[in-house]
């Protein structure tokens, strides 16, 4: 099989915290493809957007910043397979997440994108108990300091909550509704692998596992995802997503994840049209 595969680690400003194991979860994938005989390379965001590679078969991508995002694309156009792609990567940017997965149906907390700039307009909040607790979250990246979410608890703390984006020059932010209940942690491949972790160590029982994996695939397929996780509330038998990423660490679960991600991986080269090689099994 001659096959080449580049991984793209994912950029340091977007892995706080997780650099090791972001990578980690990348090496592993790649481990595999070697044995079925894939010739493979790694490289920075920042390497692979100022100087890509050529003649690749298959982009493993984690990487999440606009200049990688705009190589990843260019080099899909030509006839690469990206895993995950920069169209799906991008969907799960705050700014376009939540109406992503409203569009597909998926249970979500109420919420909405606020300005940060003056005069506060918060009517896009009116679906909100907003003297409830409330979670004000970046809004276009995913969380990158410990300050990116911040739990509110009535108007107030929220008209500080968003005078204090606007100071750190965030102008957009996404408010959500809290909701109560245990979080369950889950990560997806495709049609592969699918894996639900509780944080509180209660096992789901099957029927509630089933409709949150149901909820998660369908979540999945609408932004376009291949691999895929996120964060959950399960309260009795309802499921509520509260975040959804594009190719976390799979840290829990690295090691059945890496094998399913790879055979995903071989799977979708086998299929896809403009391979240069297909001798995939």
């Amino acid at each position: 099989m001659n096959l080449r595969v580049v991984g793209v680690y994912r950029e340091p400003e977007f892995s706080p915290g997780k650099i090791g194991a972001d990578a980690a979860i990348i090496d592993e994938v790649l481990a595999h493809l070697r044995v079925a005989g894939a010739g493979t390379e790694t490289m920075t965001a920042a390497r692979f957007s100022a100087d890509p590679p050529n003649h690749v078969d298959l982009v493993i991508a984690m990487c999440q910043g606009a200049p990688a995002l705009s190589q990843l694309a260019s080099m899909n156009e030509t006839g690469a397979l990206t895993i995950n792609s920069a169209l799906a990567i991008r969907n799960c940017y705050r700014d376009l997440l939540a109406a992503g997965l409203m569009r597909a149906g998926v249970p979500i907390p109420d919420g909405a994108l606020v300005p940060t700039s003056l005069p506060l307009d918060l009517k896009p909040l009116r679906a909100l108990n907003l003297s409830a607790p409330i979670y004000v979250k970046r809004g276009n990246l995913h969380a990158l300091a410990p300050d990116d979410v911040r739990r509110v608890q009535d108007p107030e703390q929220l008209a500080d909550a968003l005078r204090h984006f606007a100071r750190r020059g965030i102008d957009l932010v996404y408010v959500q509704q809290e909701v109560a209940g245990p979080v369950v942690k889950f990560y997806g491949v495709g049609e592969e692998y699918f894996c639900a972790i509780p944080e509180d160590g209660q096992p789901l029982n099957d029927s509630v596992e089933l409709t949150l994996e149901r909820a998660a695939r369908t979540a999945a397929a609408t932004l376009g995802l291949e691999i895929w996780g996120g964060d959950a509330i399960v309260n009795g038998q309802l499921c509520t997503i509260i975040d959804f990423n594009d190719w976390p660490s799979f840290e829990p679960v690295r090691t059945p994840g890496a094998v399913a991600i790879a055979r995903r991986c071989l799977r979708l080269l086998h299929r896809h049209p403009l391979a240069r090689s297909l001798a995939v099994h």
